[in-house]
């Protein structure tokens, strides 16, 4: 398909240099090396879903990002940290600061 229109290579480029996409790239990226390096992981599927949750979750960052009126570049740092985080320690975050939350009501 890519052959016959080869605009398409152009329009993927164009939607994957977006700060959006940009930020799910760089957590899927830092969450791969950052299981990688820990070598606790061995379960192939398991190292595939923290990633595509760490990009999920980066998504979900970056239109918060935008919603606060922030930078869109910032969407690359939040990535980042996200991967570095991974799911665990981001889930134990929010559970914490909810938690508060619900307390302080």
């Amino acid at each position: 398909m890519p052959e016959k229109n080869p605009d398409v290579w152009a329009q993927l480029w164009l939607l994957l240099s977006t700060p959006l996409w940009q930020g799910a790239i760089m957590a899927i990226t830092v969450s791969l090396l950052r299981i990688m390096w820990d070598a606790k992981e061995t379960s192939k599927r398991r190292i595939i879903f923290e990633s595509l949750i760490c990009g999920s979750l980066s998504l979900v960052a970056s239109s918060l990002i935008e919603w606060m009126t922030w930078p869109p570049s910032l969407s690359v740092a939040a990535g980042g940290t996200i991967g570095f985080l991974g799911v665990t320690a981001i889930r134990e975050l929010v559970t914490r600061f909810l938690g508060r939350k619900v307390d302080a009501a």
